[in-house]
Parts: C-alpha cells; structure tokens; sequence
C-alpha cells in the first residue's frame, strides 16, 4: 500500500509542477514556452508515475529439436522401407526367372524323354536272334548278364572288334547304335530275366 500511496503522492505532486507550470506560461504571454513548458510537464507527469513492465505475449509452443538418435532411427526405418522395396522387387525378378528357367528345363526333359529311345523300341530288332525276352536264339542269351556287360560287348562291335563268328552280323548292327541306344537295350533286356 505504501508504494501505491507514494505512486499517488508523486502523481499528485507531478501534477500541481505541471499546473504550475502551464499558469506560469499563460501569464507571460509567450505561446511557444508554454508548449514546451506544457510538453515538459506532460513528459515529467509520465516518468514520474510508474507504469507496468510490458508482459511478452507467450510464445507459440515449438516441437522439441529431435535428438541424434530419433533422427538415426529415423534414418534407419527409411533405408529399411526401401531396402524391403528393393529386396520385393528382387525376389519377384528371381521367382520368375526360375519359374522361366524350370519350364525352360521341364520342356527339354519333355523333349529328351519323347525323344530318347525305348529300351523296348530298339530291342524290337534283337528278337530274331536273341528271343523275344532276350532269351537266346540264333544269338547268345542276355537275359542272364549284366546291363554292363550288353553295353561293353555292344560298343566292342561297334568299334569293329573281332568278337567271335557273329561279329559280321553285329558290327553294322550296333555301328547305328549310339551309347545311350545301347544303355536302353541293355537296361531293357537285362530285366527281362
């Protein structure tokens, strides 16, 4: 209270200077003092009565700097996200790759299958002299050997071995044969037993 009381007391005082002053300024006839007289008294007036320190306006509430490591975590989920898109993109290239080359290798086994000879097939020319179950005939049994042994004799005839006295008939007999004929005949006969 005492300081409101000496605010007022000052103000009071500043006032009576300044009405002082103006009455002097009238009297003496000289506009111009008096205005500056007037003014001075006004600015006095003004400093002597104290006012408000002026209150800042609150600021806007601003997001937190983010520290280094939201930020590298940040960085982390980003490089992740398109290290996925890319490893997506990758992985459906390579799954139809393979899918390409599967059909691809399914279509030559297709083709080397129809296309290999039946055991059955080319032995149809061996049943005059070997018998029908590779029994023996004209020509030696074969039923009772090895897959091997068919395909070493067969290649021996091939290549013009002297083999016995049937080696004439046989030579130009397994020269048409190739290595995967004579595999397939012998296979064949062989389990016939």
């Amino acid at each position: 209270m005492t300081k409101r009381f000496n605010l007022n007391a000052t103000a009071i005082f500043s006032t009576a200077v300044l009405g002082s002053a103006l009455l002097i300024a009238g009297c003496s006839g000289d506009n111009d003092e008096a205005k500056t007289a007037q003014e001075s008294a006004a600015e006095q007036s003004a400093m002597a009565v104290k006012q408000p320190a002026p209150v800042e306006a609150p600021k806007a509430t601003m997001q937190p700097e983010p520290s280094p490591a939201s930020k590298a975590m940040a960085e982390v989920k980003e490089t992740a996200a398109d290290v996925k898109e890319e490893v997506q993109e990758t992985a459906a290239a390579v799954k139809e790759e393979v899918q390409e080359q599967v059909a691809a290798v399914k279509e030559e086994v297709s083709e080397m299958v129809s296309s290999s000879p039946s055991g059955e097939k080319a032995y149809a020319t061996c049943v005059g002299c070997h018998g029908a179950n590779g029994e023996g005939g004209v020509g030696p049994r074969l039923n009772n050997q090895s897959a091997a042994e068919v395909v070493a004799k067969l290649e021996k005839y091939k290549a013009g071995e002297q083999m016995g006295p049937m080696t004439g008939m046989m030579a130009p007999m397994a020269a048409g044969l190739s290595t995967d004929d004579m595999k397939s005949i012998a296979e064949y006969v062989t389990a016939l037993k």
